[in-house]
């Protein structure tokens, strides 16, 4: 079994990685979104829908396979990366032949040519899912995440950024995606040295098993998830997607740093010790409370202020997608909360149950996301936050009995997240309505200042009790600096 202090060192590192790069792709995405308008980020959500339906299949699960199964030889990553690379071509030469259809079905017949240029990121990307499940099983976050931020920064930075700046317009997007994606791969196969000759053996059931499990689960994840960008971008044009894929990506973009830090050694961890029951129960509560300590005030003061972020964030001609954050930000919220689930399913082989409950979710979905599309964008926004709200409620049930925690022992870890979430929400409401008259960034940088200051606050009188009562096997008080146990009462 892990030590538990490589457990740590895993997840330190994988939360500054995402903080790190969640920052730059903040920061690249907001001088982006000035510099091209919401139109090129339409064109390039329908792309990415298309790429994220046939990515699903292209990895077939293996990649969590490979992180799940206890023993592992050479043969096994040769059969892995053989099929995946396999079902990469095979996706790349659909995706070009398809695209114009595609194109045409979202009324953007020129996007085609995009589309078909952003199909080679099947092959690129499957270059590398190998290794990188590779590092993700010996919990080396460290290098998974500086190889994700250098190929980042070099896409966006060397290529994406200059071409926006000279006019290049959707094809920015385009080029720096794709040399993201291929530099990115290419570092991961020189740190791990993969055995890459071919192999297809007949001995892989178990493997082929349980990918496919994980493969109709992330399908059905895939199509929750991305069900409204394919009906808006039909119904309401790419100009409405594109205010759509920015509001919901200004959201994703915090999420992303709280959740995608701890998931891959959530799944790692409690793969390594599925025979514990007791020891998953208590990560997987003490995970939930986290979560929802950060998460909850966050997103209900996005919630509570969507004008002044918008307008701050994006500047004026984004204004239209203000009505859209309020739902998005309390959509996301749940998704955070959504996303330990997953981890603690795979790592004890349930992928059955998850699917079993995306598949009632996406049944569901689909008769809401219809009549949505008939009454309004904004009414969309709010099926989605719906759809989350039914796919959590599933999805704990079934977590709760796999890791015998009681309904009482999973509410306990709400308490004091919701009374702070609440209260900070309630002091960003306040400040923003008293500060009207402030430019935008100025009232969103008071705003800011005012939620810090009550969170801190609140920390003050509740962080102690929390950290012994929510936090105690995740959290080693004694490691904690001097001033801030002081802070914390502890």
């Amino acid at each position: 079994m892990r030590s538990p202090r490589l457990g740590w060192q895993a997840l330190k590192w994988n939360y500054l990685g995402n903080f790190m790069r969640s920052l730059s792709q903040f920061v690249i995405g907001i001088l982006l979104a000035r510099l091209l308008g919401p139109e090129p980020f339409g064109i390039i959500a329908i792309a990415w829908m298309m790429l994220g339906i046939g990515n699903l299949f292209a990895d077939l699960g293996f990649g969590a396979a490979l992180v799940q199964r206890e023993r592992l030889s050479n043969l096994d990553l040769r059969f892995i990366f053989t099929c995946q690379m396999a079902f990469a071509s095979l996706l790349t030469v659909s995706t070009l032949a398809a695209a114009p259809a595609i194109a045409a079905y979202f009324h953007k017949p020129d996007g085609a040519p995009v589309i078909q240029a952003m199909s080679l990121l099947f092959v690129f990307q499957c270059l590398g899912e190998t290794s990188a499940a590779v590092l993700r099983r010996s919990l080396n976050f460290k290098a998974l995440q500086q190889v994700a931020i250098v190929s980042y920064l070099a896409g966006y930075l060397c290529a994406g950024l200059p071409l926006a700046w000279y006019g290049a317009g959707v094809w920015s997007l385009v080029v720096a995606q794709l040399l993201q994606s291929l530099l990115n791969s290419v570092l991961l196969i020189r740190l791990t040295a993969v055995p890459l000759a071919p192999c297809l053996r007949r001995d892989a059931h178990d493997m082929l098993s349980f990918g496919l499990k994980v493969t109709a689960a992330n399908l059905s994840s895939w199509g929750i998830s991305n069900l409204d960008v394919f009906c808006i971008g039909r119904a309401f044009g790419v100009v409405n997607l594109g205010l759509y894929n920015r509001a919901l990506n200004l959201m994703n973009a915090p999420m992303s740093v709280i959740t995608a830090g701890f998931q891959g050694v959530l799944f790692a961890a409690c793969s390594r010790a599925q025979s514990d029951r007791q020891q998953v129960k208590r990560i997987y509560l003490e995970t939930n409370a986290g979560v929802a300590m950060l998460c909850l005030p966050l997103f209900a003061t996005a919630a509570v202020v969507p004008d002044t972020l918008i307008q701050a964030v994006y500047g004026k001609a984004w204004q239209s997608s203000v009505p859209l954050v309020t739902p998005l930000a309390l959509a996301v919220m749940v998704n955070a909360l959504l996303a330990i689930k997953g981890p603690i399913l795979m790592a004890g082989n349930r992928v059955g149950l998850e699917l079993k409950n995306q598949l009632i979710t996406l049944l569901l979905f689909v008769p809401a996301l219809f009549l949505a599309v008939q009454v309004s964008l904004q009414a969309v926004a709010w099926a989605v936050f719906g759809t989350y709200v039914v796919r959590w409620l599933l999805l704990a049930i079934d977590t709760l009995r796999v890791t015998g925690a009681t309904l009482a022992e999973y509410v306990r870890t709400f308490r004091d997240p919701v009374l702070v979430g609440v209260l900070v929400a309630a002091v960003a409401a306040s400040t923003d309505a008293v500060l009207a008259s402030l430019a935008p960034l100025a009232r969103l940088v008071a705003v800011a200042a005012a939620c810090g200051l009550a969170l801190a606050g609140l920390l003050r009188l509740l962080g102690g009790r929390f950290l012994k009562q929510n936090l105690a096997t995740l959290v080693a008080v004694e490691r904690l600096s001097s001033p801030l146990r002081r802070f914390l009462n502890v």
